[in-house]
């Protein structure tokens, strides 16, 4: 950010409220659309549930709740994308002009599964707001993720039901590390020690020699970051190198201020770290709730959650490069 770079709150007043005005305006145009094809329906189905019974009132619900959203989707399509670009990329343009940014895209379900982290076989995969690019001398990729698989259940009638699980939901960032290595390294919440102390240690190397866990589980000297991760890796010698004394402690520090669930894996000379939480993020308020009309506070939340990933790269010392990678 040089000199010459607005501050949020000229920005805001320059920039961002006309934008939000047109916006707020379009938002109440949807929403007041949406109570009169909302009354308007509930009159067809009312009608034809007086002529047609019970099947009147089925048939019809269906139609109506089809057109309804038939006729909603595309402007509340185009009142999201102008929020994510009048907005959003305005916010990165201003304050991070390097930083690509791309709504509908995000990390690839390949790249998701080749850290290992999370081995569960994916059924449904959803990826949006990808953030790339380079910050200092760190490369980076960084989206929401949301991966599911399904389980299918037929009760005693033969009805089939289907039911979706989460495997992992938020926010998902690949970084080149600041060492080159060869094998993986996984450091996970560690769950066991937190419930069992010591007995739930011994069973996480016991889950790792039965292929619970790729690698061997590693015993390292710090006892803080002991309590909350519990690492897994192919090869000791390497896992210890690249979670020198200083790493281990940012990660403590980083999982303390941040408050979420956090794993990473270390794999191809890159970080992988998934940040678990349920939270949308990048989205403009509601239709039918709060308003466009955001206050200097709100834009400021949004632009908290676009430097997550400069917070990252600088928690974790990532551009600190003296062992020869630059």
């Amino acid at each position: 950010m040089n000199s010459e770079t607005p501050s949020l709150s000229q920005l805001y007043e320059r920039e961002l409220k006309p934008h939000l005005t047109k916006l707020e305006a379009k938002r109440i145009k949807i929403r007041n659309r949406s109570f009169l094809i909302g009354a308007i329906s509930l009159v067809v189905v009312a009608i034809a549930g007086g002529f047609f019974g019970k099947y009147g009132y089925i048939v019809s619900g269906m139609i109506a709740f089809m057109v309804f959203f038939a006729l909603l989707s595309g402007p509340m399509s185009e009142y999201r994308h102008q929020f994510k670009e009048q907005l959003i990329r305005r916010l990165l343009t201003t304050y991070y002009p390097g930083i690509d940014y791309h709504p509908n895209r995000g990390i690839s379900s390949s790249d998701f599964r080749q850290s290992r982290i999370y081995r569960h076989r994916i059924d449904r995969y959803k990826c949006e707001d990808l953030l790339s690019g380079t910050l200092g001398k760190t490369a980076f990729r960084f989206s929401e993720v949301h991966a599911e698989y399904k389980t299918t259940t037929t009760d005693s009638k033969g009805n089939r039901r289907t039911t979706w699980h989460t495997i992992f939901r938020g926010l998902y960032l690949i970084a080149d590390f600041n060492k080159s290595f060869n094998g993986l390294t996984l450091v996970l919440p560690d769950k066991a020690e937190k419930h069992f102390g010591g007995i739930g240690k011994m069973l996480q190397g016991w889950g790792a020699k039965l292929g619970g866990q790729p690698g061997e589980l590693i015993k390292l000297e710090d006892p803080e970051f002991e309590r909350i991760f519990a690492v897994y890796a192919d090869d000791q010698v390497e896992a210890r190198y690249i979670l020198s004394t200083s790493l281990m402690q940012r990660l403590v520090t980083f999982q303390k201020q941040l408050k979420k669930t956090v794993a990473l894996a270390f794999v191809n000379s890159n970080l992988h770290m998934a940040i678990s939480t349920r939270k949308n993020y990048f989205e403009p308020p509601s239709i039918w709730f709060g308003s466009a009309m955001l206050a200097l506070d709100d834009i400021n939340e949004y632009l908290d959650d676009l430097k997550m990933a400069q917070d990252i790269i600088d928690d974790l010392n990532l551009n600190l490069r003296i062992w020869g990678k630059q």
